[in-house]
């Protein structure tokens, strides 16, 4: 008797558990987890291409005293978008990806600048 309600109670569970799964899956969908894992990594690779470009404009900045007239080297596939005293943004598309970085202090994000 107490095997027949265990195996009762483990199929209740998975069939339970399975139910559960459909319904998120349906809700969340492959591309949707597809896309959380892929963002981490998309926001780990702009900050190994804004990185370097960031320090060239802190050096411009503490030179000039200003973003303003910033030149970035060419090949760097980052776009300086804005560029005023005090701040900046810079642009770039990481595998078909658009990011980018406010600055000073900021962290890439998703989408252009804003």
């Amino acid at each position: 008797m107490t095997r027949g309600l265990g195996l009762i109670l483990v199929l209740a569970s998975l069939a339970i558990g399975g139910g559960l799964m459909a319904v998120e899956g349906k809700n969340a969908g492959p591309t949707s987890a597809a896309s959380q894992a892929e963002s981490p990594a998309i926001a780990t690779a702009a900050s190994a291409v804004f990185s370097p470009v960031v320090q060239i404009l802190q050096v411009d900045d503490s030179q000039a005293g200003t973003y303003v007239g910033a030149q970035l080297p060419p090949g760097t596939g980052v776009t300086l978008t804005r560029a005023t005293g005090t701040s900046y943004c810079l642009d770039a598309t990481l595998s078909g990806t658009q990011v980018h970085e406010d600055g000073p202090g900021g962290a890439p994000a998703l989408g252009p600048c804003g």
